[in-house]
């Protein structure tokens, strides 16, 4: 039998390769398809009724709506951790965790309303008339906030590349995701429309959707990138 050759052996993994990031993109598409029915119910007299919200209303907790987001966010921190341990470089693999742990809080917080309790907490020493308690989180939480996505920003775009596929929709993904306080602060004033909300909510699942298939993304052509490297 004959060996096979090194350029047919790269040969079938670009293909293979080719067929993971077509899996990944229907994956990604049927993600959105699913917060796109979401947002129609919520926006339809369907949520008016008791089990319809009790299961699908976006501004509610323990929804799938919920579920599906910190969903999203624990598999972006096992893909990280998955990144950080294919990672030959020492100083990136550090930063792979560094995101890993970022993530896996964030999910923690989508199911337990961790930003939420810190709100609650920072009501009881600022008091901010135009702000109920519910939403003191945004000036409690977000200056931190704004560190981490500056440092997020600038480590994804190190990292995947500025002007690569990924690095673009890593980059998009965490703007997206610093709008929802802006959201959150101009929700009280308005009465907190519903349709206010659901596009809220769509552009938060976004930035979960471009986050998870930019690391992806990120991981097959790492492992493509190492399998090519020429053996010493």
């Amino acid at each position: 039998m004959s060996v096979p050759s090194r350029e047919r052996l790269l040969g079938r993994h670009d293909e293979s390769l080719t067929l993971s990031r077509r899996l990944v993109f229907r994956a990604m598409a049927a993600l959105a398809l699913i917060h796109v029915v979401l947002a129609a119910i919520n926006l339809s007299p369907l949520i008016d009724r008791y089990t319809i919200a009790r299961l699908f209303d976006v501004n509610q907790e323990n929804t799938v709506a919920v579920w599906l987001s910190s969903g999203a966010l624990f598999a972006l921190a096992v893909v990280a951790l998955v990144s950080a341990a294919v990672e030959p470089r020492t100083g990136v693999r550090r930063g792979w965790i560094v995101i890993a742990a970022i993530f896996g809080v964030l999910s923690l917080d989508e199911t337990a309303s961790l930003h939420e309790m810190a709100g609650e907490l920072g009501s009881r020493l600022l008091e901010v008339p135009w702000l109920p308690s519910l939403y003191m989180w945004v000036i409690v939480v977000t200056p931190f906030a704004a560190i981490g996505a500056v440092w997020m920003i600038r480590w994804f775009g190190k990292t995947l590349g500025w002007r690569t596929p990924a690095g673009r929709m890593a980059i998009l993904g965490i703007a997206l995701w610093m709008t929802v306080p802006l959201f959150e602060a101009v929700d009280p004033t308005l009465g907190g429309p519903r349709l206010l909300i659901v596009v809220e909510e769509s552009i938060e699942a976004s930035g979960e959707i471009l986050l998870l298939w930019a690391v992806l993304r990120h991981v097959g052509d790492l492992g493509l990138t190492i399998t090519r490297r020429p053996r010493s």
